[in-house]
């Protein structure tokens, strides 16, 4: 693994920052690896072993139901549960589902793993 994703996850190993995931995307995460990458569910075991991680409660039906106005319906449960649990913002490579517009609606900071790392680099390059 390389790439802004791995650099997160580093990042989050060594305690700058907490992960925040719901019990129903870690399971949904969980799933979806063992369909399409078997191999890869020990390291992801792993690594949910080692970074600083809180699993959230579940959102709410209506939670859900009321994000379900501005994302796809199948991302409602992730967009509630990170509102929930007061996050700063999501991490995603889905960017067709978590955009801007939905970042806007929700108030929500949303970026991509590379994004966050471009912040995080602007901030360090403003510190020294």
């Amino acid at each position: 693994m390389n790439g802004a994703s791995h650099t997160v996850i580093v990042m989050a190993e060594i305690g700058l920052f907490k992960v925040l995931i719901s019990k129903q995307v870690l399971e949904e995460c969980e799933r979806n690896i063992s369909k399409k990458m078997i191999a890869a569910l020990p390291i992801f075991r792993q690594i949910l072993m080692i970074i600083n991680l809180e699993i959230t409660p579940d959102p709410l039906p209506q939670d859900i139901d009321k994000y379900k106005l501005i994302i796809e319906p199948k991302d409602a449960p992730i967009l509630a549960s990170a509102i929930a649990a007061n996050a700063d913002r999501i991490l995603s490579l889905n960017t067709k589902d978590f955009n801007e517009t939905v970042s806007s609606q929700c108030g929500l900071m949303i970026q991509t793993p590379s994004q966050f790392i471009q912040e995080i680099r602007s901030i360090l390059a403003q510190e020294l």
